[in-house]
């Protein structure tokens, strides 16, 4: 905080040093310094003034010895100017490391001025530092008394008012709980910090440090905007850019984070807290060497600072250095026997990479160092929370809401857990499967079932078995899903793996139906790797095992993806791979990260041998990074590992025939203008038919199209339009005749071969029809449209087999399409063949377990498998779902339950209760996707939903939210 306003006075606006502090507060530091070295002070007060505001610009600009020198040179003038120049050096001294001179100038400025509050901040930190809390408190609460006795002429002191308000919040956090604390917070916010703001609009302190207090509870709508009201005053407030930074690392906007902390430590080279940014950005993206170096920058820059020794002690943990993180926390006790802080963020850290054990140590030494705080206590929660401890986790956030309301995630996460306070439990040998009893109780018994049949599969895969069940939650719906992994509303996706639990959104209440066991068999392969490397394996390779684990082919947006920038080399590498699962720098980049990660995984196979994956899990295993678990792997170069890779990827591009644009799209507007240029170009008259057609303006499309057939008979693309435009008035014969000798069966035009097919399929040309769509496939042999159009034919032709076959490979391309499924169990049980109408029905159950048609036609698979006893459980399923013939399946169920030999009264002879007989147990479908309430509610209330951490515009907290 600048101390120059507090003590100028008059003078300052005539001997410059208001301009001065105008540049300051804009960050054009440079022309202050300027100005500054312009002026002659008259006497030494006026001198301390500007040894005041000279200091300040240059510790702006990183310049820490520069500002130690102005401030020294000073150090000797008395009064009231004097003082401040002591607490100013005194503030700079501690951030270096250097308590006991800071404590010693501390002593000089309260001689010459009791009421100094730059040395009482500085007096109150060292206190902190030292872990004497008492003290500390007793020191902060100065400053509201000062405030309370000079408040008129504190009033019109924004850097004063900034202080106090620092000082403040500290002491109110410390002795205030519930909506004592929320008042207090909101008279800090609108009396102090605004107040600054109103005196000097210039003051971006005070918006910054509104915006800290927000981000702090997770109120990061309120917390951007007055970080970027800040920013707008003072673009190159390295303070703001690294809270912003902050708030990306938070939302694993990593790359955005990076350029904060790069641009702030440009600004000022000095700045601890941009190093600390930067080396939990690196953590968080598993640069765990880059992580170390910015941490020891940080250390040197500070060597007491808890925040850069929490670093250095995550960063020799993460690389499996015991010593050196034991040096660290070693370090961080030495001056202060409770290093709350410390221990905090050490914590926020290794939970972040899922070292959960050394986690759990140092958050609660953080909630012994400081039982009143709330952060160590909602960090261990979500810890809990990630465990599967979900009982501990819900009294640690019961005390870190009670101790402050402003934390949004404590009061989510207590939502969740209301929410599944009455989730049932269904425990089979290796898992416990929540569900919520209302919705999904069904899902939940075949999802316990689906559990234990793939897992010996994944355990004789990977050759590890986790210890103990695994805890498998059934969220019943999105947002509560969310909720459950986050404490935010949204995540985009529907399965979420923490190594000891996993997360599902109920298939029964989102948008679009999915295959929840294919989910799960992805999300098990993730429980098994991360335990099996003690969660050392980074995030590419445990994704690129899970999607093999799935099986099925490579899905045909992924070649597409392949096809367009492999040969460009637009792609990831082990670098950052991680990145575009976490945070993709374009919209299709999550998707490329999945397609080169199993392609990674399948490249080292290929040229490392069968066992080559579990080599590289046994290096993750001892705590290696990547380029050290490769080249210690393989025996060669990471580079040339690399470089190996994209050689196979070239490999795989040549066995993918799709097909792509030749050219970038282009405006329909740039197409007629090329046209005008080149009204002689059959090829752009083509493309202008195509589009006017597509617009349905048919009568424009016509001439083009005639033109440019007759520039070029048969072009493809114009007999494509041409032919359209026949059907349209209904001569398909015209049409055929235009499209037969416009294919070009080298490499067929798609439209054209597609359109000739249907032509041909509708003409009564079967065999032909199977013909084009085979030769579409010789192409694309795994694109859903031509084998649908094979399958249509087979149909026709009667070729039940062929139609079974092309109907199997569409549903291995779509794995949540139940159309399909359904098809092909009842067509395999029509022609007596169990097993597969079985396997299809069973697949059927994965997509809608609550549809009674797969329940039946499984239930009479299982009868041709002569296994009656499995049969009655399917029947009594259907029956229990209501289905239209209840009759029949009554029938089948007392057939069943004589072939299995049960006694008529042995409680089997009556339809199973449906869930809605049980009680208010009904499956009922729950709203996909209703508004989610963005209202942060700090009073607790039965009926929650959870929140954002921000929606409105104002600041003053109230009972009911932001207001």
């Amino acid at each position: 905080m600048g101390g120059w306003v507090a003590v100028a006075g008059a003078s300052a606006r005539a001997d410059g040093l208001e301009d001065a502090r105008r540049d300051w507060q804009t960050g054009r530091y440079a022309r202050a310094l300027e100005r500054l070295e312009a002026i002659e002070p008259a006497d030494p007060a006026e001198a301390a003034r500007v040894a005041l505001a000279r200091a300040e610009c240059l510790r702006s600009m990183g310049r820490i010895e520069e500002a130690v020198e102005a401030l020294s040179a000073a150090s000797e003038i008395e009064g009231e100017a004097g003082a401040e120049v002591l607490g100013l050096l005194a503030e700079i001294r501690f951030s270096q490391g250097e308590w006991d001179e800071a404590e010693a100038l501390v002593a000089r400025a309260l001689e010459r001025d009791d009421l100094c509050r730059r040395a009482r901040w500085v007096v109150a930190l060292l206190h902190e530092a030292r872990g004497e809390a008492k003290e500390a408190v007793e020191a902060y609460r100065w400053f509201i008394r000062d405030y309370n006795a000079r408040q008129r002429e504190t009033r019109r002191d924004p850097d004063a008012l900034c202080l106090i308000g620092r000082a403040a919040q500290r002491y109110y956090r410390a002795t205030a709980r519930g909506e004592e604390l929320s008042q207090a917070l909101n008279d800090v916010i609108n009396e102090l910090f605004e107040g600054a703001i109103t005196v000097d609009p210039r003051c971006w302190q005070a918006a910054w440090l509104e915006g800290e207090l927000f981000f702090e509870g997770y109120q990061e709508g309120s917390a951007r905007r007055e970080l970027n009201r800040a920013l707008l005053i003072n673009p190159s407030a390295a303070e703001v850019l690294v809270t912003l930074g902050r708030i990306d690392l938070e939302n694993y906007a990593l790359n955005d984070g990076r350029e904060k902390a790069e641009a702030a430590l440009e600004i000022n080279p000095s700045y601890t807290p941009a190093l600390v940014l930067l080396a939990d950005l690196n953590i968080s993206d598993e640069r765990f060497d880059e992580a170390l170096e910015a941490a020891k920058k940080a250390v040197g820059r500070n060597p007491k600072d808890p925040e850069a020794l929490a670093r250095l002690a995550a960063s020799q943990q993460l690389l499996v250095n015991p010593l050196g993180a034991a040096a660290a926390e070693a370090a961080a006790l030495k001056d202060n026997p409770r290093p709350a802080a410390f221990f905090e963020a050490l914590g926020d850290r290794l939970a972040d990479r899922r070292k959960y054990h050394p986690a759990e140590r140092a958050f609660l030494k953080a909630i012994a160092a400081d039982p009143e705080a709330a952060g160590p206590k909602v960090g261990l929660g979500m810890l809990y929370m990630q465990i599967g401890r979900e009982t501990e986790a819900r009294a640690l956030f019961d005390q870190a809401f009670d101790a402050d309301p402003f934390n949004i995630r404590a009061d989510n996460m207590m939502k969740v857990l209301d929410h599944m306070a009455s989730y049932e439990a269904i425990e089979t040998e290796h898992y416990i499967v929540l569900v919520d009893p209302t919705q999904d109780r069904l899902l939940g018994r075949y999802m316990a079932d689906y559990l234990e049949e793939i897992h010996p599969v994944l355990v004789d895969r990977f050759g590890y078995e986790p210890p103990g069940k695994t805890s498998i939650q059934i969220m019943k719906d999105h947002q509560m899903f969310s909720g459950r992994t986050t404490a935010l509303p949204f995540i985009p996706t529907v399965g979420a793996c923490t190594g000891k639990v996993v997360a599902l959104a109920s298939p029964t209440a989102t948008r679009k139906a999915f295959n929840w066991a294919r989910v799960l068999t992805h999300e098990l392969a993730h429980v098994i790797t991360l335990q099996q490397t003690n969660f050392n394996i980074p995030h590419w390779y445990t994704e690129a095992l899970a999607v093999e684990s799935e099986g099925g082919p490579r899905p045909q947006p992924w070649n597409t993806l392949l096809v367009e920038r492999v040969p460009q080399r637009r792609l990831l590498n082990l670098e950052t791979i991680n990145l575009g699962f976490i945070r993709p720098r374009e919209p299709d980049e999550r998707q490329l990260a999945y397609c080169q990660a199993q392609l990674y995984a399948r490249y080292m196979v290929k040229r490392f041998g069968d066992d080559a994956l579990a080599r590289l899990l046994e290096a993750y295993r001892l705590g290696m990074a990547t380029k050290e678990a490769v080249e210690s792997t393989f025996g060669v170069p990471v580079e040339q590992f690399e470089e190996g890779y994209l050689a196979y990827l070239d490999e795989v591009v040549e066995t993918i025939r799709t097909r792509v644009e030749d050219e970038e799209p282009v405006s329909f507007s740039r197409l007629l203008l090329d046209l005008r240029k080149e009204p002689e170009d059959a090829a752009l008259n083509a493309k202008v038919a195509y589009e006017y057609f597509a617009r349905r303006d048919y009568k424009s499309a016509r001439p083009f199209a005639e033109k440019a057939l007759e520039l070029e008979p048969h072009q493809p693309l114009a007999s494509y339009v041409m032919a359209r435009v026949m059907m349209l008035i209904g001569d398909e014969a015209k049409a055929l005749e235009l499209l037969t000798p416009a294919l070009d069966e080298e490499r067929p035009n798609e439209r054209v071969v597609d359109l000739l097919a249907e032509l041909t399929m509708k003409a009564g040309d079967l065999e032909e029809a199977a013909r084009l769509y085979e030769l579409a496939r010789r192409d694309d042999p795994l694109n859903s449209k031509w084998l649908a159009g094979l399958a249509r034919v087979h149909l026709r032709l009667g070729d039940e087999a062929a139609f079974l076959g092309d109907l199997a490979q569409l549903a291995e391309n779509d794995s949540d399409d139940l159309a399909v499924r359904k098809v092909l169990a009842e067509r395999h049980l029509a022609r007596g063949e169990f097993e597969e109408a079985a396997r299809w029905a069973k697949d059927c159950l994965h997509i809608d377990v609550n549809d009674p048609k797969a329940h039946v036609v499984l239930g009479d698979a299982l009868m041709g498998l002569d296994r009656p006893g499995e049969a009655v459980r399917e029947f009594e399923v259907a029956l229990g779902l209501e289905p239209e013939d209840a009759e029949a399946i009554r029938r089948k169920r007392e057939q069943a339950l004589a072939a299995s030999g049960a006694p008529e009264d042995s409680g089997a002879d009556e339809p199973a209760p449906s869930e809605e007989e049980e009680g208010d147990d009904a499956p009922s479908p729950a709203d996909p996707g209703g508004d989610v309430d963005q209202k942060s509610t700090w009073k607790r209330n039965q009926n929650r939903s959870l929140v954002f951490g921000n929606s409105s515009t104002g600041k003053v907290r109230t009972r009911s939210g932001w207001s």
